[in-house]
């Protein structure tokens, strides 16, 4: 029966199509004029859609006119048909099971039986996908699951889930691991399984990541470790020399120098200084290399990465009378 606010406010053209849309209930939404208009186009040109099997566009349509009429049960009703049409049977099914529930929470027991056939008719019918996820797959760390961009959680796994019929794609992703993806093309009333294969690990950047530098630098710095220690053993000698030198007739007892004795006594304590200064920095750099040189990877394992990766890597140390150079390519 069309209810007399339906008769007042539309011309009768368009009473039988709007009312429709609106619920049976004392609560039916009211909403602006201007929104009823836009509500009631979209309804009338998805219909007509529907009339000529169009349901790419009509579909899309009655979906808006539930955006914006959310408590419209007749055009959610025909939203139904309209997927069951174009062949999207899990989309209907899910519509007419909503359907359902929402007319018996208002009292609509019409729609409410209406959904509830519909669906139990479609369900032998739909195609269903279960993901199967192993036990050595689920302790992937930041393991996510998605089918067709849409999160499949846990709680979803290994439950043959309703989809639509047609091809849909699934990826399957965690913490430094390669991504695993895979296309299915599900049919109407066939059951699909997909175990889901452990992830292969992300592969290393290769020899760069296994610091081939680390060793030739640790031989460099105790080369120059060791020349510091040479350097302050040979400035020490050379502080005592002087010294000597200055209580060799220069400087009594007493430490009284002439200024003979004076100069080597000042000589004899900068090159002591500088002695301790070498032997200080060269015991540094020797213990700071020999810690890089023992804490470098081996050679094997170098070598094992450098096979693996296909990038070789070199270096070479060479000692010189005026220092040390390290040279490669890594």
């Amino acid at each position: 029966m069309i209810s007399p606010a339906c008769r007042a406010r539309w011309p009768r053209a368009f009473v039988h199509s709007l009312c429709l849309l609106a619920p049976v209930t004392a609560r039916a939404q009211t909403a602006a004029p201007q929104m009823e208009v836009a509500v009631q186009a979209l309804y009338e040109q998805a219909t007509s859609d529907m009339d000529a099997k169009r349901y790419e566009s009509a579909c899309p349509r009655l979906e808006e006119v539930i955006r914006l009429a959310p408590d419209a049960l007749g055009a959610k009703l025909t939203l139904g048909a309209c997927y069951e049409g174009w062949g999207k049977l899990a989309s209907a099914w899910s519509q007419y099971q909503l359907i359902e529930a929402e007319a018996n929470k208002v009292g609509d027991l019409d729609r409410e039986l209406k959904a509830s056939h519909k669906a139990a008719a479609l369900r032998p019918k739909l195609a269903t996908l279960a993901i199967e996820v192993p036990a050595s797959v689920r302790s992937t760390p930041g393991l996510t699951i998605t089918r067709d961009g849409l999160p499949i959680r846990e709680a979803q796994w290994s439950v043959p889930l309703p989809l639509d019929a047609g091809r849909h794609e699934i990826v399957v992703s965690g913490k430094a691991h390669n991504p695993w993806k895979q296309q299915i093309d599900a049919a109407d009333g066939v059951r699909v399984a997909v175990q889901v294969p452990p992830l292969e690990a992300v592969a290393s950047d290769g020899p760069r990541s296994e610091r081939p530098w680390q060793r030739p630098a640790g031989v460099v710095a105790m080369g120059l470790g060791a020349a510091g220690l040479a350097t302050g053993a040979v400035l020490g000698a050379l502080a005592i020399a002087r010294n000597q030198e200055s209580n060799d007739g220069h400087c009594s007892a007493q430490d009284r120098c002439d200024a003979a004795g004076l100069e080597l006594r000042r000589q004899a304590v900068g090159l002591g200084n500088g002695s301790t200064v070498a032997l200080v920095a060269g015991g540094l750099l020797a213990m700071g290399g020999a810690a890089l040189f023992v804490t470098a990877p081996s050679q094997a394992q170098r070598d094992e990465r450098a096979m693996s990766s296909g990038v070789p890597w070199r270096a070479e140390v060479a000692l010189h009378p005026a220092g040390v150079s390290i040279r490669g390519a890594w």
